[in-house]
């Protein structure tokens, strides 16, 4: 049937994608001093900090998450 690692390493794969989702509105909220309210925000905002940039962002506000 279903491998039970591989279900177990989605589960955390969307997990960890979801705890990306929730660094990226808070950095844009600290950056900007207002919550977005269009996904454009976001986009607009990302695009901006440039690829690489952004991914060390949330890795170290990740990284100092409790």
């Amino acid at each position: 049937m279903f491998d039970e690692a591989h279900i177990g390493d989605e589960s955390d794969a969307k997990n960890l994608r979801l705890k990306q989702a929730h660094a990226m509105l808070a950095l844009f909220e600290t950056d900007s001093g207002w919550a977005a309210s269009t996904l454009k925000e976001i986009k607009d905002w990302a695009y901006a900090q440039g690829h690489e940039q952004l991914r060390s962002r949330v890795d170290q506000f990740l990284s100092n998450e409790p």
